[in-house]
C-alpha cells in the first residue's frame, strides 16, 4: 500500500503541473478574461439619460444570469465575466424591448451605447424624469477618447490585431487620463501578450481610478499567479472577492493560489464555491480531485475527475485526468 500511495501522490503532482501549465496557456491564449466586463450607457430616443432601468444579462453557455439597474447617468457595469457570449436585454419599463448579443470570448470586454425607444402605450410617468445627475458630468469620457477605445475593441474583436488595439487604447488614455476602462482593457491585452511588466501598471491604474470595481484586482491576481507571486496574488484576489464574491473564476483563481502555496484546506472552499456558482465550469474539479487525494479520499477524487471529463471531455487536462482515474482504480483492486 505504501508504494501505491507514493504512486498516487506522484501522479497528483503531475496533475498539479497540468493545472499550472493550463493556467499559463490561458494567459497567452486570452483565457484571463475572468476580469471581463460589459459596460454601457442608456439613453432614451429624445436624448435623455435613462436611469433606474433594469438591465438583464445571461449566458446559456456558462449557465449565468444576473441583472442590475442603471445609475443616474444611465450607466451599467457587469464585472468579473468569463469568456462567453452574453445576451443583454431590457424589457417593459415604458420602452420597447431591447436585446443585444455580445461575444467577449476574445476581447473580454464590450461597451454598449443603447438608445431606447418609448413604447407607444406608455404613460408620461412610465419613464423616470432626469434628476440632478441626469446630465453628463465634467468627468465623463470625451467623445474622441471613447472613439479610440471603441476602435481598440474592434481591432481585437474583428481583426484580432493586438498591435492596433494597443495603439488605440493608449491614445484613449492620452486623451483622457482618468479612463479606467481603457487602462483595464490595455492591461488585459498586455496580459494576453505575456507582457506582464506592461500589464501591471495599467491594471493598477484601473484599480486606482475605480477602486470599487473588482475586474482589475482579479486580473492582477491571475497575473501574479502566473508569475508565482502568490502573496501578491492572494491579496489582489481576496480584495476582488470582497468587492464581488459571486465570480466563479475569481474563486477558482484564489483556490489555485492557496493550492500552490500548500494551503489546500483553504483552497477547497473556494474551489467548491466556483463550481457552485458555475456548474458547467470544469477545471475546479481537477483541483478538487487533487484535494480529495490529500484527504486520502481516492473515491472522492475519482468522482471529481470524472466530472471534469463529463464537462470538458476534450479539455487540456483530459488526458492527464483519465490517466489519474486509471491509476486510482488500479490501486483500489490491490
Amino acid at each position: 500500500m505504501v508504494r501505491v500511495k507514493h504512486s498516487l501522490i506522484a501522479f497528483a503532482m503531475l496533475a498539479l503541473i497540468s493545472i499550472s501549465t493550463f493556467a499559463r496557456g490561458q494567459i497567452r491564449s486570452g483565457g484571463t478574461k475572468l476580469a471581463g466586463f460589459i459596460r454601457g450607457q442608456i439613453r432614451y430616443e429624445d436624448g435623455k439619460l435613462a436611469d433606474h432601468i433594469v438591465v438583464r444579462l445571461r449566458s446559456d453557455a456558462v449557465s449565468f444570469q444576473t441583472e442590475m439597474t442603471s445609475d443616474p447617468q444611465g450607466k451599467f457595469d457587469f464585472e468579473g465575466l468569463g469568456p462567453s457570449t452574453y445576451h443583454l436585454t431590457i424589457e417593459g419599463q415604458g420602452v420597447r424591448p431591447y436585446e443585444s448579443v455580445l461575444d467577449i470570448s476574445m476581447s473580454g470586454m464590450a461597451y454598449e451605447q443603447i438608445t431606447l425607444k418609448y413604447a407607444k402605450d406608455r404613460t408620461d410617468g412610465a419613464v423616470p424624469p432626469e434628476g440632478p445627475g441626469g446630465s453628463l458630468s465634467a468627468d465623463s469620457v470625451p467623445l474622441a477618447a471613447r472613439k479610440e477605445y471603441d476602435e481598440g475593441q474592434k481591432a481585437i474583436n474583428d481583426k484580432k490585431d493586438a498591435d492596433t488595439a494597443t495603439k488605440h487604447f493608449r491614445k484613449a488614455i492620452q486623451l483622457y487620463s482618468k479612463y479606467s476602462e481603457a487602462y483595464l482593457a490595455l492591461g488585459l491585452l498586455y496580459m494576453d501578450l505575456g507582457k506582464f511588466d506592461d500589464a501591471q501598471p495599467a491594471l493598477q491604474a484601473a484599480n486606482d481610478l475605480t477602486p470599487t470595481a473588482p475586474g482589475g484586482y482579479f486580473a492582477l491576481g491571475t497575473m501574479y499567479n502566473a508569475q508565482k507571486k502568490y502573496d501578491d496574488a492572494e491579496k489582489a484576489l481576496t480584495h476582488g472577492l470582497e468587492l464581488k464574491a459571486d465570480v466563479p473564476d475569481g474563486q477558482y483563481e484564489l483556490a489555485k493560489t492557496y493550492w500552490a502555496t500548500g494551503k489546500w484546506q483553504d483552497a477547497e472552499p473556494h474551489a467548491q464555491k466556483a463550481v457552485a456558482l458555475a456548474p458547467s465550469m470544469a477545471p475546479p474539479h481537477v483541483l478538487l480531485g487533487n484535494i480529495a487525494l490529500r484527504k486520502q479520499d481516492p473515491l472522492g477524487a475519482v468522482k471529481e475527475f470524472q466530472e471534469y471529463l463529463r464537462l470538458d471531455p476534450k479539455g487540456p487536462m483530459a488526458a492527464g485526468v483519465s490517466q489519474m482515474i486509471q491509476k486510482i482504480e488500479a490501486s483500489q483492486k490491490k
